[in-house]
Formats: structure tokens, sequence, C-alpha cells
């Protein structure tokens, strides 16, 4: 079993993805943290407490952290995902408190408790938002993202267009500053930038099996999905975490990784040289119909 901490930022292809993660025993979620980008970052950590209650997994912890990119007074956020981050579709009830037991209640304190632990080195961190909180984590201790087994991050647009300037993906280009400090603390980096997620595609088939069937996850996943779909029917977020649970279905090459994180038009541009140090695998080629297949499977299990 994995051990994994899920940064993100619900968000609708979030939800997806953390679906994913709590329906697959493959998997030990051991905390989730949240950042501002999609929405602020009060909702994205009350999207994330509430979707783990309905998938379940009310035990696991939420944790709040980075309000705003390391270099500008605002977060940059967007309205792709409704002005609640989940499309508008009511979970019920209200969010319960972040419960951190025995951790800190920063998404980067807690994200430093557990790499410091002697779980760290065990430790698999997804990112699948900005990562300012993985960032702060680093900048106040030196060192520690590299302890972690792996980070598997979901950002950057390497040998395609942005999806919010023509140079630069979303999560990249929301904390630029942030990425920088991520791709050089010597960890060991997967990347998933828009070159493999743009072929995540849902199907109509797909999400008409995901409608058709009665749990309350589905339903509500679906009825997401619904309004998302119209606008970007990929599974951006969902492809770190299935690459951990299928890791024959992603193909891609190694290299130098380098972020534009200076104002400019390339503000949040990543590049992959092939000169200098490798330091992150790059995945651009997926088998989609696989991801899929796992999607459906997966859900099936959520109650």
């Amino acid at each position: 079993m994995t051990a994994v901490l899920i940064d993100c930022d619900p968000g609708i292809d979030d939800a997806l993805a953390l679906a994913l993660a709590v329906a697959s025993p493959e998997l030990d979620v051991r905390a989730v943290t949240c950042v501002a980008g999609n929405r602020p970052v009060a909702i994205t950590a009350a999207n994330a407490r509430r979707l783990l209650d309905l998938f379940g997994r009310p035990d696991i912890p939420v944790h709040a952290g980075a309000a705003r990119p390391l270099l500008y007074p605002q977060a940059r956020t967007n309205l792709v995902h409704g002005e609640d981050g989940l499309g508008g579709v009511s979970l019920g009830g209200d969010a319960r408190p972040v419960a951190t037991p025995g951790l800190a209640a920063h998404a980067a304190d807690a994200l430093a408790h557990l790499l410091l632990s002697p779980l760290g080195t065990d430790l698999t961190v997804v990112a699948m938002g900005p990562l300012t909180n993985l960032a702060l984590a680093e900048i106040r201790h030196p060192g520690l993202l590299a302890r972690a087994r792996s980070l598997h991050i979901m950002g950057g647009a390497a040998h395609c267009p942005g999806n919010v300037t023509p140079a630069a993906e979303f999560n990249f280009w929301a904390d630029p500053a942030a990425a920088h400090v991520v791709l050089t603390a010597g960890a060991k980096l997967e990347v998933f930038p828009l070159d493999v997620t743009s072929q995540a595609a849902m199907t109509p088939a797909w999400l008409a099996a995901l409608a058709a069937q009665p749990t309350r996850s589905a339903q509500a996943l679906a009825a997401m999905l619904a309004v998302y779909g119209e606008q970007d029917p990929l599974l951006h977020d969902a492809c770190p975490v299935a690459a951990l649970l299928r890791p024959q279905l992603f193909s891609g090459r190694t290299g130098r990784l380098e972020v534009d994180w200076r104002p400019g038009p390339d503000e949040g541009c990543c590049r992959l040289h092939q000169d200098g140090e490798v330091n992150a695998a790059l995945y651009t080629g997926l088998d989609t119909d696989g991801l899929l297949s796992l999607m459906a499977e997966r859900l099936a299990r959520l109650p």
C-alpha cells in the first residue's frame, strides 16, 4: 500500500481524482491539503471536506493552506468550475471543521509534519493545484521535498499550448515562483502536463454509465461533470493518481524540467531540456481507454 498526501484545489476534476484515490485500496491517503486555485482556499478546503464525507472517508484530515501565490498579493483563480468550485452541485450539509489531531493546522505544516516523520521517505505527494503549499514547506525546511518517495504533479504544458495563456497551464501560471521552488528542490518528480491530460477525455458513454449508477457519490460526480464537461471534458487531475495505480497507462521521457517564473508573456511556461541534470519524468502519452476503465471500476466502489 502506498502512503499518499494529496494537495489540491477542488475543483471538479480534483473531485474525480479524490474519488479515485479513496476508492483504491492500493492507496493510503494520510491527509488532504488545500490551496487557492480553482477557487479561494476557504472554498477549496470546504469542498475537500464535503467530498471526503460524501465518499465515506470523513476520517481523512483536511488542511487549508496558502491563500495567495508567493509573489502576488491576490490569488489567481478562475470560474471554470463555477462560483462554488463544484458546478453548483450541492453535497448536502455544512463542511465539517478541519480535523487535525496531532497535526499542525496549516497545509504546509501538515506536509512538513508527515515528510519529517518516519513515514516521510515512503510518502508520495500528489499535487494537482498551484504548488504554493509545497513551496512554502520547502522554503521553511530546505531539503524537505527530496525526502518524499516521489512528487506526482499535474501542471505545465511542455509541447502544447497552455490553457490560461498561450504559454502556460493554469497551475504553473497561478504560482510560477512556487513551481520553480518545487522543480529545483531535488525531489523525484513525475509531472503530468497538458500534453498528457489533454488525452484524458471523458466520452458520452462513460458519462452516461456513471450517471446510471444509483450511489450518492456517482450521482453527485455525474452532476458536476455535466456542468464541467461542457467546457473541459478532461480528467486532468485523475492522471497523477491513476499513474500510482496503473503506471503502464502512461509514457513519456526524462529530462531537466524548468519553469519561467518571472512576470511576462512566458510566465508559467515550462520546458523539458535534454542537457544538464535530469530532474523529472514528463508524461506525454496515455492509454485513454485504460484510464476510463480504471475510473469506472473504482468509482463504482464508492457509497
